[in-house]
């Protein structure tokens, strides 16, 4: 009977996996099944001290930490999937398809990784990569904002918005080099009020990093208005 009247909610109320599409429990508030979860690539393991990429041969640092260890501008940084098969095709769901409902599995499953390490426990407060303008009334939400939103909700570590903002409008990171994307976004992001930051560490949300371009000029600005220290936490690697 109990599974008759679910059979009916999900009639008239389906709830079914944003990955898979797959029918999940009526009365369930997580939009990805637990299958697809353990399926998505993360990121384990032995990883780079600074950066997080995975280190499957060993060591302390990646080849590009270890060559440019100045590159960086934060202090650490993890991630908790790699940037591939259905966790790359469910962030462009939430970035371009209006799924900003995703956010909060997202955010959990970030902040699953962000207890395993202990460094993120001296945050003060978390910050989400600004989006520009455009994009924003584009899309209608900013996503790491709803990350963060989700993420400060676990852990008690409160949000600052409308601290970092970004000052021009820049192209989409995704469609240029790794050269091109470090010259686009130079300069991008300001700080409005220093007192908010100064002597604090601070802790960067995004979906996404990529060739770290973005999270490296953040994490620069927000020293130079004095933060002492800043972290990074994205969902993906790519």
């Amino acid at each position: 009977m109990r599974n008759f009247l679910l059979r009916i909610i999900n009639l008239f109320y389906p709830n079914t996996c944003s990955s898979c599409g797959e029918d999940l429990h009526a009365l369930l508030k997580t939009k990805i099944c637990d299958k697809c979860k353990k399926a998505f690539p993360a990121i384990k393991g032995l990883v780079c001290q600074k950066c997080g990429m995975p280190l499957p041969d060993g060591g302390e640092f990646c080849y590009m930490c270890r060559k440019y260890p100045r590159e960086h501008n934060f202090d650490k940084m993890r991630s908790v999937y790699l940037y591939k098969d259905n966790v790359r095709k469910l962030i462009l769901k939430f970035k371009y398809s209006n799924r900003a409902f995703l956010a909060k599995d997202f955010g959990l499953f970030m902040y699953e990784t962000m207890k395993n390490y202990s460094f993120y426990d001296e945050t003060d407060f978390m910050i989400p990569v600004p989006l520009n303008i455009l994009r924003r009334i584009k899309r209608g939400y900013n996503q790491a904002e709803l990350l963060a939103e989700v993420l400060s909700l676990k852990s008690n570590v409160p949000v600052l918005k409308n601290v970092l903002f970004r000052k021009k409008i820049t192209k989409q990171q995704f469609k240029l080099s790794k050269i091109e994307r470090a010259k686009n976004i130079k300069d991008s992001f300001s700080v409005k009020n220093n007192e908010f930051v100064k002597d604090k560490i601070i802790l960067l949300i995004d979906d996404i990093a990529t060739t770290l371009a973005t999270i490296s000029a953040c994490s620069l600005v927000l020293k130079r208005a004095g933060a002492k220290k800043v972290y990074a936490l994205t969902f993906a690697r790519d």
